[in-house]
């Protein structure tokens, strides 16, 4: 008898959980309470690692076709480059990269993907409440429908209803001050660069800015400040401001990623800042390994796997913003220390290449 698996949640998230499972024969059910497919850029930067996760799909190569190729990192500190690192400059070609593309792109590129397997997201289907056992799991519509499935994945980001209606906690920190985003039409702005700045000056202490393209003559900059264009420290000639917005950051994760017969994946089982870009990507990673747990009957190590792998992320990630942002002056000389190593050696940015390439 066939697996009956529902995804809630349509973000890249859920729709590579679909994608995974209906390509591995498991043709599953996929809700998303929005009406539609969103149009929103939200999370740009794509790991290599994902896309190994998208191949056997086709959605990598989909992306390989449209996404900005981001070859080059440069970090400024103040007026100062730290770094500047062509990847495709180091020997032993090809060497491991990042993408950059509005969300909303990859997300149509996933679920055209899915259809070709036969499968629709459900839009406009907002689940009230899951309640689960040992041998099923049942799910309660919003307009009153009552089913069971074999198996839930809850891929409804970090205010999950799945989550929250199934008691699991989600400790961690709400931490201080906005941070905000700007999406730009730009002009002169090399499409493979990847820009950091950290700022020292006395108004902007400690202050984090990234700039970064997603389409040939557009960019995503992000700021630890609450404005990130009225501080922006790089000379950019934007011709056209598509979308600005703040955000806070927590940092959490949930305590368990499996409950019954539900599993949890992406922001619905931690959510971290985005320093490092790994967001998207760890739910991703997530997803390609739910589906695996559900088609192999591995399901009983799921939750202590993506567990380990999730506090790791969240550990580094907040490592790598604490020492950008630190206003330590030991920290600080470290931070150059460090930069003017790799800039010095090959083999360390080889190293930096492959570390990119993995979670």
């Amino acid at each position: 008898m066939a697996l009956k698996v529902l995804i809630i949640g349509a973000g890249p998230t859920g729709l590579t959980a679909a994608i995974e499972l209906a390509r591995q024969g498991v043709i599953p059910e996929i809700v998303e309470k929005r009406e539609e497919a969103s149009a929103l850029s939200r999370a740009v930067g794509i790991m290599p690692a994902s896309l190994e996760k998208l191949r056997p799909s086709g959605v990598a190569a989909d992306i390989e076709n449209e996404a900005m190729t981001l070859t080059r990192v440069q970090v400024h500190r103040s007026e100062r480059v730290l770094l500047n690192v062509d990847f495709r400059s180091l020997p032993h070609q090809p060497v491991p990269h990042m993408w950059g593309l509005p969300q909303n792109r990859t997300e149509a590129l996933m679920e055209a993907a899915l259809n070709r397997y036969g499968v629709s997201v459900r839009y406009g289907c907002a689940v009230k409440n899951v309640e689960t056992d040992t041998g099923q799991a049942t799910v309660c519509f919003d307009d009153g429908e009552v089913r069971a499935y074999d198996w839930v994945i809850g891929a409804d980001g970090r205010h999950s209803v799945v989550r929250e209606t199934l008691g699991i906690n989600y400790p961690g920190i709400d931490l201080d001050g906005e941070w905000s985003i700007a999406d730009v039409d730009v002009a002169g702005y090399d499409a493979n660069l990847t820009s950091l700045w950290i700022q020292d000056r006395i108004d902007h202490r400690g202050s984090f800015y990234m700039i970064l393209p997603i389409e040939p003559e557009r960019v995503r900059i992000v700021s630890s400040t609450p404005d990130v264009l009225g501080t922006l420290p790089a000379p950019l000639d934007i011709r056209h401001v598509r979308r600005t917005g703040t955000f806070r950051i927590s940092v959490r994760q949930a305590e368990v990623y499996k409950k019954g017969r539900v599993l949890l994946a992406g922001d619905a089982a931690h959510c971290h800042s985005p320093v490092g870009g790994r967001g998207m990507n760890l739910g991703i990673d997530d997803a390609a390994a739910a589906a695996k747990a559900i088609v192999s009957g591995t399901t009983e190590s799921y939750s202590a796997s993506r567990h380990e792998l999730g506090k790791k992320i969240l550990r580094e990630t907040e490592r790598a913003r604490k020492m950008i942002m630190s206003t330590n002056v030991i920290t600080r000389g470290l931070t150059r220390l460090a930069m003017f190593t790799v800039q010095r050696s090959q083999q360390l940015q080889k190293a930096a290449s492959r570390r990119l390439a993995s979670l």
